[in-house]
């Protein structure tokens, strides 16, 4: 199936402009505009070009796109999306894309097939300059865990370089200098901005960046396991693991204790996510709460008024560090 990027590059225009032309908007040349039309007939692209009208058919169905509802996080995600959208009368159609970008793009236009009133997406693998003209096509179209420039009000997002500050810094503040950080593989925002929030926290601590301190891992209860094998097989002094998320964090856990590794007394971790499991384990695992419940029934409420072209204001979403007991504090 043609998407707006095969018709940009058919028409030799951007894909802002292929948008503003499937928009009606007056500020394109006449040129650009016929180039346009003409090559969404030959791709035979009329599904988006009429995005805003399916949009708009009321089918009393939202359409939410996550990664991989079996993660812990996506799955609750997924609930109260559900919820939410069952308080306003409508229903929730799900799709899965996996981090994957031509998977984030299908299911975009297999949501407007359906006639949703609004979506709310996970989408953290599409290019900007894309994502941007979908914004544009689709008025009640918001984002999770993503922040798009000149689309801030649709977007519904935490600061995760400032949540993985706050779960390094816990660390730092109990005496803890070499630290190792275990990251995920996922080439996504997040993925990104957490590292980043690492090497922030340990260089404004004087601490230094070593790199064979930073592992790369897939970013679930195997991924953890995995990291472990990793850490075991380096020869490397540490006394505390900071860790993308609590998954990975979960499945590390696992994997040290069956190698003799009592967490704290070994080794501190911290998490990310505040999953409910994490609370179960022994010892509990210190991790950092972004309000998940919070931010989905915010998206799904924030889609709905735009469909109905209400006012709706975002809450402040707000990061928080939970301490339990998987940190030791140390003297030096």
């Amino acid at each position: 199936m043609a998407t707006i990027r095969d018709v940009a590059k058919r028409a030799n225009v951007s894909v802002a402009t292929v948008s503003r032309v499937l928009n009606g908007s007056p500020k394109v040349s006449e040129s650009a505009r016929e180039a346009v039309l003409l090559a969404r007939r030959e791709l035979g692209f009329y599904l988006n070009a009429n995005a805003k009208a399916l949009a708009k058919q009321d089918a009393d169905v939202i359409g939410l796109v996550v990664s991989d509802v079996s993660d812990p996080y996506f799955g609750i995600m997924a609930k109260e999306c559900e919820n939410a959208a069952y308080e306003k009368g409508n229903s929730l159609l799900i799709c899965q894309v996996f981090h994957d970008q031509n998977r984030e793009r299908k299911a975009i236009e297999k949501l407007l097939s359906h006639h949703c009133r609004g979506i709310v997406g996970h989408f953290l693998t599409l290019p900007d300059e894309e994502l941007k003209s979908y914004m544009e096509l689709v008025p009640s179209l918001v984002l999770v865990n993503r922040t798009l420039e000149g689309f801030e009000n649709r977007c519904v997002n935490v600061d995760n370089r400032y949540g993985e500050k706050l779960a390094v810094n816990e660390l730092i503040h109990n005496g803890h200098k070499q630290i190792v950080y275990i990251g995920s593989t996922h080439k996504i925002l997040d993925r990104v901005e957490r590292e980043g929030g690492y090497r922030e926290a340990m260089t404004e601590a004087g601490l230094e960046v070593d790199d064979r301190y930073i592992i790369e891992v897939e970013p679930f209860l195997e991924g953890g396991a995995e990291a472990a094998k990793i850490l075991l097989s380096r020869n490397l002094k540490y006394t505390a693991i900071a860790c993308y998320n609590d998954t990975i964090a979960i499945g590390l856990m696992a994997e040290l204790h069956n190698h003799g590794i009592s967490v704290p007394d070994d080794v501190s971790i911290v998490g990310f996510d505040d999953l409910f499991l994490s609370r179960c384990l022994n010892p509990p695992l210190t991790t950092i709460y972004p309000p998940i419940s919070l931010m989905s029934r915010s998206a799904v409420n924030l889609s709905i008024s735009l469909y109905q072209d209400k006012k709706y204001d975002l809450p402040e979403f707000k990061l928080e560090l939970i301490k339990r007991n998987s940190v030791k504090k140390i003297t030096n």
